[in-house]
């Protein structure tokens, strides 16, 4: 059985022991990823055809993100977990975020590939290590 490769920016640091979360994690950073194919300058402002294919993957980085939320939302919600308000609360905070930036995108606004990888590639580690690692702990103390 042959290890599954490590998508840029993803560490074993980030796993949270729930098989399913960190497989949709993996994947989010994945899609991530392509976005520095996006562009041979991540500093420049995209052209036409960059700026779509950068709506592309923005597009199915947001229906991927809504689908792991609402999964890890019934997982939190099923183990009476006191932080899903805060979580639902940063979730919807990111996918305004997000549509935020398509807006740009779409509205011509200058947006360097650089600012939209960085911001996403934060947000998805921070909140995996300030939201969801302190979940995992709560639901294997909890488990019984």
């Amino acid at each position: 059985m042959s290890a599954k490769p490590n998508p840029a920016g993803y560490s074993p640091e980030l796993a949270l022991g729930i098989p399913e979360l960190d497989d949709q994690h993996q994947g989010l950073f994945t899609l991530l990823g392509r976005i520095d194919a996006v562009s041979p300058d991540m500093y420049r402002q995209l052209d036409d055809d960059e700026t779509d294919e950068m709506l592309d993957i923005m597009n199915d980085l947001k229906d991927s993100a809504m689908q792991h939320f609402s999964f890890e939302e019934n997982l939190m919600g099923e183990a009476d977990y006191p932080g899903l308000d805060d979580q639902q609360d940063a979730h919807e905070r990111f996918l305004d975020d997000i549509t935020r930036m398509e807006a740009e995108l779409m509205n011509g606004t200058s947006v360097p590939p650089v600012k939209i990888h960085g911001f996403l590639a934060d947000w998805f580690d921070g909140h995996i290590r300030e939201m969801d690692l302190p979940f995992a702990r709560f639901r294997k103390d909890n488990a019984g």
